[in-house]
């Protein structure tokens, strides 16, 4: 399970990564509504969340700490990664980062989501920012994606990792 804060991904602006993506792959990396709108619409209503692990983790990387502002370096942060399925099949594999701090507001309802979409959570709050995407390769022929929502005022961070099957 890929994790955001793994030092193997060069994440890049989407500018930086324009030219490399097919137009499919674009369709998918760049869309900046609700992935789990679309895969919902992908799969015909078929589609489910598979939680893999949840639960507080440290992040030493300052590079990916200091996104959320000035966090010390022992500050906890939820963790979250998924498997969201179409069809039974596995199309993106997801991974959540919420710091400790986040979770002091109306957002600590995320810890009850169980199988349910972060997605469908955080798209349903008409006052949801999102920051601009960061792109990197991911495994052979793959790619992911990665963003900062803001909700409540708080740092949301998610990373989705598209298998090259969703292509199909």
């Amino acid at each position: 399970m890929p994790d955001i804060s793994d030092s193997q991904f060069k994440w890049r602006s989407e500018s930086e990564c324009f030219s490399q993506l097919s137009d499919t792959w674009k369709n998918w990396l760049l869309d900046s509504g609700s992935l789990t709108q679309l895969l919902v619409e992908k799969s015909r209503g078929n589609f489910r969340v598979e939680v893999q692990s949840e639960g507080w983790t440290i992040v030493p990387q300052p590079a990916v700490r200091s996104r959320f502002g000035p966090l010390a370096a022992g500050h906890r942060f939820w963790s979250r990664k998924v498997v969201l399925l179409g069809n039974d099949i596995p199309w993106v594999l997801a991974h959540t980062l919420i710091p400790e701090v986040s979770l002091m507001s109306p957002l600590q309802r995320v810890l009850e989501l169980n199988e349910k979409p972060l997605g469908e959570y955080l798209f349903g709050h008409p006052d949801l920012l999102r920051s601009g995407m960061d792109i990197t390769h991911f495994a052979e022929s793959s790619w992911g994606r990665r963003s900062l929502f803001y909700l409540f005022k708080k740092p949301v961070m998610v990373a989705e990792f598209f298998l090259p099957v969703i292509l199909d």
